[in-house]
């Protein structure tokens, strides 16, 4: 975020990586209803939790952009303007969550963090920060399906925006679905059928000298060698080709130990016994992230 202008309109650019967090827009939807199962959102696509409920990232960015126009709108009804961010500014697809690679994306951008660093500045005047985030004399609890509760402060523009675009049932859902997604990739990173494909493609990695262990802590440990080349183009260059070409061993790796095979048909199992009892939700949370790319269409 850049610090707001005191001439005139204060001017207050958001970056959208932080506001990917803060809602936590891990698996968004375009399915009409939840049937359990189903085709993922692209043909070939790598297993993910949920599948059916997924969107690709077209549509994840028209979401984005018109959260980020609903969010201005408010802005500057209190006298402060909302730096709308482009589309090609957007952060990429998220990481699968199982760590699988796709052959064609890794030979072109190995594990697809060569854009992805984008600069930050999180100061934030009160009164800014307060109209963006809300405040505690607003502050609500919102129980969630399986307990516990979870609080919101609705005042806030971007609080505001959602409930435009999402509706008023959506924060609660989400992170029940949240809930249900992290339980799917626990029970799959357990299964002995994936443990033991993951066994074989470690070994397969450490004999090209690459010492993993656990497929779920490679691009995290990538993402933080790119983060520490900082604004070093010669090293940022370097550490990125250096990880293209892990990536594509990688790649080569999970499919020697068949860790896809492996992962999808665990998933299968775990996602509907997970899945069991929370048809209801799933249904409407789906129903609600249609409506939401209707209305995101229509958002200039």
């Amino acid at each position: 975020m850049k610090q707001p202008s005191r001439r005139g309109i204060a001017v207050l650019t958001v970056v959208f990586t932080a506001l990917a967090v803060l809602i936590g827009l891990v698996a968004l939807a375009s399915s009409w209803s939840w049937t359990g199962g189903g085709k993922p959102r692209n043909a070939g696509a790598l297993p993910e939790p949920f599948a059916s409920l997924q969107f690709s990232g077209e549509q994840r960015q028209s979401l984005r952009h018109a959260e980020d126009v609903l969010t201005r709108r408010c802005m500057r009804a209190r006298g402060m303007d909302f730096h709308v961010v482009a589309k090609a500014e957007l952060p990429p697809e998220p990481p699968n969550p199982y760590g699988l690679l796709e052959g064609g994306d890794v030979a072109r951008h190995g594990y697809g963090l060569h854009d992805s660093r984008v600069p930050t500045d999180n100061r934030l005047a009160d009164r800014e920060r307060d109209a963006l985030f809300g405040t505690a004399a607003y502050e609500k609890t919102i129980p969630l399906e399986d307990g516990g509760e979870i609080a919101v402060r609705t005042d806030g523009c971007f609080y505001k925006a959602q409930t435009e675009l999402y509706g008023k049932e959506w924060t609660a859902l989400l992170y029940s679905e949240e809930t249900l997604y992290a339980k799917v990739i626990a029970r799959v990173q357990g299964d002995p059928r994936v443990t033991a494909a993951q066994r074989k493609w470690a070994a397969c990695m450490d004999r090209a000298g690459y010492p993993v262990t656990t497929l779920a802590k490679v691009w995290p440990d990538a993402n933080r060698r790119m983060e520490q080349t900082g604004a070093n183009r010669t090293a940022g260059r370097a550490a990125f080709d250096a990880l293209l070409t892990q990536a594509r061993r990688d790649v080569d790796c999970q499919k020697q130990a068949r860790v896809e095979p492996a992962i999808r048909a665990a998933q299968d199992d775990a996602e509907g016994s997970v899945a069991r009892g929370h048809e209801q939700g799933l249904s409407k949370l789906a129903t609600l992230r249609a409506t939401a790319l209707a209305t995101a269409a229509r958002t200039p």
